[in-house]
């Protein structure tokens, strides 16, 4: 029989010691990676009526003061004329200029914070319900670098992010949450009376596309387990080798005989 494999049945006991010893170890490894999370993102597009990124000019009206013209009229019955200083309205200015595109880029980059806030949270719950999770939300290709400083964003894109540890959950968390900041924001401009033509509106430019984040890895552990299985089967080699050894300076002991005795 090969040596390593006599050792190992020699000492059976060690082989079993290390394979429960390296089941744990491999158990105790998956316990403490990170579970499985699902991520699901959409993006949310500003703009306004007038379709800024869709035009090259945009037509600028403005209001001109009316101008005060002398009238002269005459009374019935009498040779005499009175002169009047009359209002005339006069028609607007127009002028063509660059669509303003800043503003809605400065929404852009605002608009994350709202999103993040209580008041979208407590508008998605009093619709939805209460849907586990978490929010993030950032102006697309935005960054904060180490020391702490912002670069904002140059395009009018931002994105929502929902987090959860089921995949329907994060999908659901991402479509409410966009609905509920859909509200407030109509819910906001109306109760500013602002004019349908000046209003910022947001567009939901994709369905949520769901992620798998984090989740055990079988590879660390099974190499840790077998590393402890490897480890005892090391250790019934050494102390196989070592008891032939053992037995040897048995042999080589002198066998003290008792001497006969003389009434024999």
């Amino acid at each position: 029989m090969n040596p390593s494999a006599r050792a190992l049945v020699n000492y059976w006991w060690l082989v079993a010691v290390g394979l429960v010893l390296g089941i744990l170890a491999a158990v105790l490894v998956v316990s403490q990676q990170s579970s499985k999370k699902y991520t699901a993102e959409t993006k949310l597009f500003v703009n306004s009526p007038n379709d800024p990124y869709l035009r090259t000019q945009q037509t600028q009206l403005t209001p001109q003061a009316p101008k005060l013209h002398a009238v002269r009229t005459t009374t019935p019955g009498s040779s005499g004329s009175t002169t009047k200083l009359q209002s005339v309205a006069q028609p607007p200015s127009v002028s063509y200029s660059a669509p303003d595109t800043q503003t809605l880029v400065n929404a852009a980059n605002l608009y994350p914070l709202l999103i993040e806030s209580d008041k979208i949270a407590n508008i998605r719950e009093a619709q939805a319900g209460t849907i586990p999770g978490t929010v993030k939300a950032n102006a697309l290709n935005s960054s904060t670098n180490t020391f702490g400083v912002f670069r904002p964003s140059s395009l009018p894109i931002v994105e929502v992010k929902a987090t959860s540890r089921t995949a329907a959950n994060a999908s659901e968390l991402a479509t409410a949450t966009v609905a509920a900041f859909k509200t407030w924001i109509v819910d906001q401009q109306r109760s500013s009376r602002i004019p349908s033509a000046q209003r910022i509106t947001v567009q939901q430019l994709e369905t949520p596309v769901v992620t798998t984040t984090g989740g055990p890895s079988w590879g660390l552990p099974l190499f840790i387990g077998a590393l402890v299985v490897l480890g005892f089967c090391g250790l019934a080699v050494i102390a196989d080798n070592a008891r032939p050894a053992r037995e040897t300076d048995r042999a080589s002991e002198p066998v003290t005989r008792t001497a006969a005795s003389p009434h024999a």
